[in-house]
């Protein structure tokens, strides 16, 4: 299995976003046409490319410092170094339509993006960015109007710098959207992996705890029958090369996601187990007659039920007979089907070993079929009880009584 989980994308060069903000800055070609086919004096024009210069560093740089995509850490404070440049930014675009020429008015459409682009927005509402947005194309109107710019021209400026402001916004939003939708499927991938390996810990404790107590037994009765009965020891140890290679293929299964357990083959493996053990298996013939009638999950968190707690009564119980059967009845209107399992043994040598991880691992199963399953599992007048109660699901195979 897998570690890998998804990773968030790589962090793009830097040249990557100087260019995408750089790229804008062409629509300034009219204005510094303008100024120096215009007669302004070398010290006027030295001043004027001096501050559109320093406006165009202070808007690259506030760029870069923008949320431009999803590997891009969250910018959710206004810090002082953003509200600085945007600051200086807003300041030059007021100064040179007044002081040079109004045609510089355009500068206010980049202060408007930036706006857009580089101040906190929630994640419902408008945001500051957008408001002091709309309200810089406010500005501008104003400035404009009162520098005796023909209305049809700010107009033109005025639509831009709205739609401008508008659309980084929206553009930043779809951006923070993206690096969320990653970090969530990362996420899943994480939560995927983890649940894998908890069902491998599962299925591998209670195939291997279960196998290995079977082939035990049957290894200290094959040694005792040694020197006595040799025709009756070959066949425990017949008996346990059949059970190890069935542990083998259940693991390999388990590991392969492709094992169900059923309650038929569960309980075949039981009458083996407890065989070995010296124990007599009482089953209820419901038991193995109602395998492959319940639903999928349903049957199988019973099966785990079932190896689980004959695994504990030939470890544990020292019992001389182990009772199996199925209980249906209705509660509260809802019909529901118990596993029991009871033995005749030391419940207290059982309930010494019921906190650990089989009953645990047969809970979390349980809660998997429905959150309103139970076990319990505590020691009788004489001996020890487990019960496993789920929703009496019928199978939806073909043929299956509905």
């Amino acid at each position: 299995m897998s570690n890998e989980v998804t990773a968030l994308p790589p962090k793009p060069k830097a040249w990557v976003g100087w260019l995408f903000a750089g790229i804008w800055l062409v629509y300034l070609i009219d204005p510094l046409k303008d100024l120096l086919r215009g007669g302004h004096g070398i010290a006027e024009v030295a001043a004027v490319l001096a501050a559109a210069g320093l406006f165009c560093v202070l808007y690259i740089w506030l760029a870069q410092l923008g949320d431009w995509g999803p590997w891009a850490e969250p910018r959710w404070r206004a810090d002082p170094l953003r509200l600085s440049l945007l600051g200086g930014m807003a300041a030059i675009a007021l100064t040179l339509p007044a002081v040079v020429d109004p045609a510089w008015v355009v500068l206010w459409i980049y202060v408007s993006t930036s706006c857009g682009y580089s101040l906190p927005r929630p994640r419902s509402g408008p945001g500051l960015g957008l408001i002091l947005g709309l309200l810089v194309g406010g500005v501008m109107g104003v400035e404009s109007a009162l520098l005796g710019v023909p209305a049809g021209n700010w107009i033109e400026i005025f639509v831009p710098t709205l739609i401008s402001c508008l659309a980084t916004s929206g553009v930043r939003r779809m951006q923070q959207l993206i690096r969320e939708l990653n970090e969530a499927r990362a996420e899943v991938a994480r939560l995927a992996a983890s649940e894998e390996r908890l069902r491998m810990a599962r299925d591998l404790h209670d195939l291997a705890g279960h196998s290995l107590a079977t082939i035990t037994l049957k290894a200290e009765l094959a040694r005792k029958l040694m020197t006595v009965d040799q025709s009756r020891a070959e066949q425990q140890i017949l008996d346990l090369e059949h059970v190890s290679r069935q542990a083998l293929a259940d693991i390999r299964e388990a590991v392969s996601g492709y094992r169900r357990a059923t309650l038929a083959v569960e309980l075949a493996s039981a009458r083996t187990a407890l065989n070995a053990a010296g124990i007599e298996l009482e089953a209820d013939p419901s038991v193995a007659l109602r395998s492959g009638e319940l639903a999928g999950g349903v049957e199988e968190a019973l099966a785990w039920c079932l190896r689980e707690a004959v695994t504990n009564v030939v470890r544990h119980s020292h019992a001389r007979v182990c009772r199996i059967r199925l209980i249906e009845a209705t509660v509260d209107g809802a019909s529901t089907i118990t596993l029991e399992v009871l033995d005749d043994g030391v419940g207290a040598d059982e309930t010494a070993a019921a906190p650990g991880n089989g009953l645990s691992g047969l809970r979390e199963r349980l809660q998997v079929v429905s959150a309103g399953a139970r076990l319990t599992a505590a020691p009788v007048a004489a001996g020890f009880r487990l019960t496993a109660t789920v929703p009496n699901q019928p199978s939806t195979k073909a043929g299956a009584p509905q």
